[in-house]
């Protein structure tokens, strides 16, 4: 097929430049007239004829014509403008031409593809013809000819597609090359280096946007910049210009370079300024000048600078691939800029940035959060309670009686054990007592012995010996005595109404026991005191006469009142720690208790704010602390 042009050979150019919003390229543009003007030749009687394409906003463009009769092309125009979404070729009778022997026809064929969903052109011919065979011929060659837009549309989508691949793996290789970098300072210089390289850029610099002005900070070239140079003061008078306008810019547009027209015949576009660039280009030899605004978080934070060959001017692609980059690299740039800020200013910036946030707009949960922190210092501040000292305490009886064995002997009966109840006089413990009546009898018999003696010294006067046998029987009287008495201790008895709290003899019946030996201890009923103990460092609250409570660790549900009744000298030590006792007396009499219960003793002490409280050991550490370091 020759369509006048060789699709094959046919590239889009890198970087394409649009005139307007609604205009495509130049060089699509003089293929579809080269494929218009193959089509003459191709089709007979082909009398107009024009070409639109569906661009980027989906809006239907004439991309090429032939008017060889306007009145024709006028009609086709029309007919296109009506088109109503037909998705088959029309064909439409026309005004019959001078000659009756033919007639002309129109020919209109929109090309559809993805399954006939998305338009992407549409041809429209005016042929005239003699019969219906030629029509036919004329149709079959448009449908055969067309294919070769529907091709160019697919090249067009493939190398948008490269470009767009392109340009995602170099926004990653730049941003990789910034992360690696260890400061900011490196990361900067090597971002201006990375696009000096990557847009073939004479010169990049990168600029700082603060105080309302645009400051340089770096350039792609150097590394050393005086700040009153005529270049630098230039530089930033584009980034000023930049960022007033809050847009790209570039000087001089793609239309002056590619037509060759004046800047005076180049209508602005949306009353753009360029002044700062055109001087800057005049100065570097009439340089392409490429600006882009940095953003973070919404506001501005400087500019970027591209100067460029002035033969080969920055496109539209390059344009938005730097915007790009940019953008990606703009977060990454900013934080190893706040890591690099001195301690001092890092704690400056957050403390006025949160201050900003608290006395700002907006962020009502974290005034509420401070409002409720206001509100409970003052609360922990102004409340006052009733210290209370907490201390470990132990149930004791008041008074113990110990039974114990009044001589050497064995155990004959038990009575009673731990946990028994006695009344006064009740028999505790029977010690064996026949050795005590044989011994007994013993005496008895050298007593009676005596007498006889007596009888018989008595009668024969003899005075000497009455008065060794009257000493004789004072003895023996002592010894019997002394029988009877270990007869009447051989029953142990309760010296008072109580408790047994220790000794259990009904396992040792029959066994031996000394004299002195400790068998049951007896403490009487209700009449207990109790032990505290008491942490070193809290001793010194404690006074003769305050108040406390007893919680029971067996009786948790009631609270047992008390009264400190004494502050003793003695210490234990548990857990490395030393404690003083101190005991309490009950302030009433309570029928629960029991001798050896364990519980929580709270003493209290006085009224005190609520933060003293609840502070005071960390308090006292703290003094400990600094008296260690500096007393």
């Amino acid at each position: 097929m020759n369509d006048g042009l060789n699709l094959s050979e046919w590239q889009a150019p890198q970087g394409s430049t649009d005139k307007n919003s609604l205009a495509l390229d130049v060089e699509k543009e003089q293929y579809y007239q080269s494929w218009l003007f193959g089509q003459t030749k191709l089709i007979p009687g082909l009398q107009a004829a024009m070409v639109k394409v569906v661009d980027s906003s989906s809006v239907l463009l004439e991309v090429a014509s032939l008017t060889d009769s306007p009145e024709l092309y006028l009609a086709l125009v029309d007919l296109t403008e009506h088109l109503d979404n037909a998705q088959q070729a029309q064909i439409t009778s026309m005004a019959p031409a001078s000659s009756t022997a033919q007639e002309t026809f129109a020919l209109i064929y929109p090309l559809y593809i993805n399954n006939d969903q998305q338009l992407i052109a549409v041809v429209a011919m005016a042929v005239q013809v003699q019969k219906q065979s030629e029509l036919e011929r004329a149709m079959a060659l448009l449908q055969y000819s067309i294919a070769s837009i529907e091709v160019l549309h697919y090249q067009n989508q493939l190398q948008q597609l490269n470009r767009q691949q392109n340009g995602v793996s170099e926004r990653v290789d730049i941003l990789a090359r910034i992360l690696s970098e260890p400061d900011y300072q490196s990361a900067a210089v090597r971002l201006v280096t990375e696009l000096a390289v990557l847009f073939n850029c004479d010169r990049v610099s990168l600029g700082e946007y603060k105080n309302n002005r645009s400051r340089l900070k770096h350039l792609s070239h150097s590394t050393q910049f005086g700040k009153r140079m005529n270049l630098v003061q230039s530089i930033e008078q584009v980034m000023d210009e930049c960022i007033d306008q809050n847009q790209s810019i570039c000087y001089p547009r793609p239309e002056m370079l590619l037509e060759n027209t004046a800047e005076a015949e180049i209508p602005l576009i949306d009353s753009v300024v360029f002044l700062a660039h055109r001087r800057l280009s005049q100065q570097q030899g009439d340089a392409c000048v490429l600006s882009i605004p940095l953003y973070m978080a919404g506001s501005s934070r400087g500019a970027l600078v591209l100067e460029g060959n002035p033969d080969v001017p920055f496109t539209d692609y390059q344009a938005n691939l730097c915007q790009s980059i940019t953008s990606l690299v703009m977060p990454a740039l900013e934080d190893k800029r706040l890591n690099d800020r001195a301690l001092l200013l890092k704690i400056f910036s957050s403390g006025k940035k949160q201050l900003g946030r608290l006395l700002g707009a907006g962020y009502l949960g974290r005034k509420l959060f401070f409002i409720g922190i206001i509100g409970l210092c003052y609360f922990l501040y102004s409340a006052t309670g009733n210290y209370r000292l907490s201390a470990d305490a132990r149930l004791e009886s008041a008074v113990q009686r110990a039974i114990v064995s009044p001589y050497d002997g064995y155990i004959q009966t038990a009575q009673a054990r731990a946990g028994d109840r006695v009344n006064t006089g009740d028999v505790l413990v029977r010690l064996d007592n026949r050795d005590m009546h044989l011994e007994r009898l013993k005496w008895l018999s050298e007593k009676s012995k005596l007498n006889r003696q007596y009888q018989e010294a008595l009668a024969t006067h003899d005075r000497a010996k009455i008065n060794i046998i009257n000493a004789q029987q004072g003895q023996v009287a002592a010894q019997l005595e002394l029988v009877d008495s270990r007869l009447d201790r051989a029953e142990l008895k309760a010296p008072f109404k109580g408790l047994i709290v220790s000794g259990d003899l009904s396992q040792r019946l029959g066994s031996a026991v000394n004299k002195g030996e400790v068998l049951l201890k007896v403490s009487p009923d209700n009449n207990y005191r109790i032990s505290l103990l008491i942490k070193e460092s809290r001793i010194a609250d404690l006074k003769i006469g305050q108040r406390g409570s007893l919680y029971l660790s067996a009786l948790p549900e009631k609270a047992f009142d008390f009264t400190l009744s004494k502050i003793t000298p003695l210490t234990e030590t548990q857990d490395g720690a030393t404690y003083y006792i101190a005991e309490g007396k009950f302030t009433e009499q309570f029928e629960q208790l029991q001798p050896g219960m364990e519980g929580i003793g709270k003493i209290s002490i006085d009224e005190r704010k609520l933060v003293d409280i609840w502070s005071r050991e960390a308090q006292e550490w703290m003094r400990l602390q600094i008296w260690s370091w500096w007393g």
